[in-house]
């Protein structure tokens, strides 16, 4: 073996690049053979390349060098070592066809042995595999290549959308970690087909082009979604969440600054609208401006949902942040004629509206907890009022855990009158007690007196007003309306506990799938990140859905990339007696928990088990023997 340096244009840019290349014979005569494109930076003095060819071809053939290499010959030898075994598996594992499986298949019932060194054995290359066939499967079942294929992506673009979204799944970070990752730690590139150095740039150039054809590739998703789970989609959840920056984003015209569902109010925003249906699958996504009024999306996400059910009456799903009056006058109106239950924007009425009432309880499916339920039906609607007991007591907790600091900070106010450099001037004590008041929202509950001297304030007294606190009649409670009075007040009262899945949906992708937080300084580039985790949520909630349903298995998508972590694919080398090597690529055996997760997402994912089948046989990677 020897290294040369071949000269190359792109572009009409000039570069150079090395190469790793050996003498072959053939019946043609004597011929150079590319082993290995090293780069295009070699940092070691030509005078050294013929040692460090010399320590790569020694090490493939797992022989004891007579001489010590340096440090630094040793380590590049390894490395590139490491990187010509690995592309020699990649690439037999992708050339085999179905007839040479069935060959193979047949041909692993014969025993094949071979007198090995045990001095020689070797392991390396160990990456997680269990996450990856399990994503990449399901990606196999929608048909996600074709999918892009069929928006005109490249195959070098399918691959890194592929990796992109997978990784975004398994191990959520930066373009710049996702390549480290996979470059070091995953299968992920062994499954697409991807041979060379996975770049940041080439994933952050496929999660631009995802987002430019969103609309084409969430519809084709829902649909697929919809023929595999047979999904009936009567009910349909809208809501909006947001999530922060960690820049100031001061040239942006989507991150605004504005009240943050992550408490995280000194960050800029952005907005994401997500429509599921009643099982957890996303619909359609859309992104806003950080400071978007709730209640001011509605009417884009009526038209596109009239676009896609023209002829279907679906029944919607709504938070009392979406649910104003003149927002469910148009779900009700031409040309969207759409049912609704939403969470009532009002906070009280009249003291006879729920008079000589009918109530029922409701047992929840844990068989604790308690709703009662009122119904009241005017004109067109029904209203619907709710108690939880469970609500109940979290929101006691709360007011609790306000009064006290309530109490604290007018106890610190008041003992301050008598320090110095403390607020003393009446109309500033009275001026923070208001802010204290907006603040904790627990001021009704409060009598307060202020003693005054002169322009100064001398004393705060403050006690609890407890018949005001016996008297809250909003504690545990809340109301529903619908238009919907085909439903019983238990029924009404389930399909709107459905709106906790698009919580969840949220929840998943700020907690698993990293949404959250925003690193990226474009906003387009912001926009394909949250696309990104979009796209990841529509693979997790398939592998849940398969899981709950059909087999009983209750895990969140964390616990599930946890366990299949530990599942691996390694690397063997070892010298045979005949003074060739024999190179294994196999995968770890599964343990119990994960062999339960694999044959649970056996059925659904037939389509998806035989593609990974085609790339990784076992038989296929078993041997690679590199001759003297």
């Amino acid at each position: 073996m020897f290294i040369r340096e071949k000269k190359k244009s792109k572009k009409n840019v000039s570069y150079v690049q090395y190469q790793l290349i050996r003498s072959v014979r053939t019946p043609a005569g004597p011929r150079q053979e590319l082993v290995l494109n090293m780069g295009q930076q070699l940092d070691l003095p030509k005078e050294k390349w013929k040692i460090l060819a010399n320590a790569i071809e020694e090490k493939l053939l797992k022989k004891n060098s007579l001489f010590l290499y340096d440090s630094e010959i040793d380590t590049l030898a390894k490395y590139y070592t490491l990187l010509i075994e690995k592309n020699s598996l990649n690439k037999q594992a992708l050339e085999n066809k179905e007839g040479a499986q069935e060959k193979a298949s047949s041909d692993s019932k014969t025993p094949d042995y071979a007198t090995i060194d045990l001095n020689t054995v070797q392991l390396a290359d160990a990456r997680s595999y269990g996450g990856e066939y399990l994503v990449n499967s399901i990606m196999c079942t929608y048909d996600l290549e074709n999918l892009l294929w069929g928006l005109g992506f490249t195959k070098s673009q399918i691959q890194y959308s592929k990796m992109l979204i997978g990784a975004r799944m398994l191990h959520p970070s930066s373009e710049r970690e996702t390549a480290r990752w996979l470059n070091e730690n995953s299968t992920f590139p062994e499954f697409v087909g991807k041979t060379d150095k996975v770049s940041d740039n080439g994933l952050h150039r496929a999660a631009t082009l995802l987002w430019k054809n969103h609309e084409s590739i969430e519809k084709k998703l829902a649909d697929t979604s919809k023929t595999l789970f047979s999904l009936e989609e009567k009910v349909i959840l809208y809501d909006l969440t947001n999530t922060y920056f960690e820049s100031s984003k001061q040239s942006s015209t989507i991150a605004q600054y504005h009240k943050s569902k992550e408490k995280r109010n000194d960050c800029p925003l952005i907005t994401l609208a997500l429509t599921v249906d009643e099982e957890g699958f996303p619909k359609q996504s859309k992104i806003y401006k950080g400071n978007i009024g709730e209640a001011s999306t509605l009417e884009d996400f009526l038209k596109e949902l009239k676009k896609s059910s023209p002829k279907r009456t679906q029944t919607l799903v709504l938070d009392a942040g979406i649910a104003t009056e003149e927002n469910l006058s148009l779900i009700r109106s031409k040309p969207y004629n759409f049912h609704y239950i939403a969470v009532s924007r009002k906070r009280s009425y009249p003291d006879d509206f729920w008079v000589n009432r009918e109530s029922e309880e409701l047992f929840l499916s844990d068989n604790k907890t308690i709703l009662t339920l009122t119904a009241e039906r005017i004109d067109n609607e029904i209203f619907l009022q709710c108690h939880s007991q469970a609500k109940a007591l979290k929101e006691q907790a709360m007011y609790v855990s306000r009064m006290g600091k309530f109490e604290k900070a007018l106890q610190q106010l008041h003992e301050g009158l008598t320090k110095k450099g403390y607020t003393k001037k009446y109309d500033k004590v009275l001026e923070k007690i208001g802010r204290l008041k907006q603040q904790y929202r627990v001021g009704k509950y409060y009598t307060i007196e202020i003693e005054k001297k002169g322009v100064d304030a001398v004393a705060i007294l403050f006690s609890r007003n407890e018949k005001a606190i016996a008297h809250e009649d909003d504690i545990g409670n809340y109301v529903l309306r619908t238009s919907r009075f085909d439903l019983n007040n238990r029924e009404i009262s389930q399909v709107h506990r459905a709106l906790t899945t698009v919580e969840d949906s949220f929840r998943s992708m700020k907690s698993h799938l990293g949404l959250r937080p925003i690193y990226h300084q474009e906003d387009y580039n912001s926009e394909a990140h949250i696309h990104v985790t979009v796209l990841a949520y529509q693979f997790v909630i398939a592998i849940l859905k398969k899981l709950r349903t059909e087999n009983n298995i209750f895990y969140n998508w964390d616990t599930i990339r946890e366990t299949l972590k530990s599942h691996q694919r390694v690397s063997t080398t070892m010298a045979v007696e005949d003074e060739s090597v024999i190179r294994l690529r196999q995968n770890t055996l599964p343990s119990e928990k994960q062999q339960t997760l694999f044959q649970a997402m056996g059925k659904i994912m037939g389509k998806g088990l035989k593609r990974v089948k085609q790339i990784f046989n076992k038989k296929s990677s078993a041997e690679n023997k590199i001759k003297k």
